[in-house]
């Protein structure tokens, strides 16, 4: 199986099944269907692939002054090992939603994926070799995964209590050293779902704290 150059994957050849011999478990995924706030009737397929198209447009950095996005980019170009932190950040935007048609189930005409980020992190070691990751880049990857959907809960609290400091800080002290690829991913992966269309102030209210997130992280 030959290897996959991240750098080079866009939202537009996964839309275009370019990687189908080596993601075949990627494609699979479009025979799942979510149903909830956050996915109407959408198949896990076309969200990852939004996310990824989302994650493209985060990285952008509209939403930032000129010199927060050079410090954001000197970050994310930072490249300790074989790839940069951009690029682990990437490879786990992708695979962040592998193990859900492992966990789906329904209740009441809901479908969701509960425990997807812990089954889908413990999966990461299956694509290691796909995308050339060392046991360090593999390790970060595999946190990523692991910890994509905690922040989705801090936005949940910050929403109830108002109280973003604080919840920044539970998360930064759970998380560590990728507090900010995650705001990135959690940005990405809000845009890829349909809570816009379902739910504008629950989709506005996130969008505004992730910037806001995003702007603390850059200045620490």
């Amino acid at each position: 199986m030959s290897q996959i150059k991240i750098s080079e994957v866009t939202s537009q050849k996964l839309r275009n099944r370019e990687y189908e011999d080596v993601l075949p478990e990627y494609y699979l995924l479009e025979n799942f269907v979510e149903n909830n706030l956050w996915h109407d009737h959408q198949s896990v397929l076309d969200h990852v692939i939004a996310v990824y198209a989302g994650l493209e447009k985060v990285l952008e950095f509209e939403d930032l002054s000129d010199e927060e996005k050079e410090k954001i980019i000197l970050y994310l170009n930072k490249k300790d090992n074989s790839h940069t932190r951009l690029e682990l950040m990437k490879i786990a935007s992708l695979l962040h939603d592998i193990a859900k048609s492992k966990v789906m189930i329904e209740i009441d005409g809901r479908v969701s994926c509960p425990g997807h980020e812990l089954v889908g992190a413990s999966m990461v070691k299956d694509f290691a070799e796909r995308f050339g990751l060392n046991k360090e880049e593999e390790s970060l990857v595999e946190r990523m995964v692991r910890y994509h959907g905690l922040i989705a809960e801090m936005l949940n609290y910050i929403v109830i209590t108002k109280d973003k400091e604080k919840y920044l800080k539970v998360f930064v002290d759970a998380v560590g050293d990728i507090s900010l690829e995650l705001v990135l991913m959690m940005h990405s992966d809000i845009l890829g779902s349909d809570l816009e269309k379902q739910s504008k102030k629950d989709f506005d209210d996130r969008i505004e704290i992730l910037i806001w997130m995003n702007k603390q992280l850059i200045q620490n």
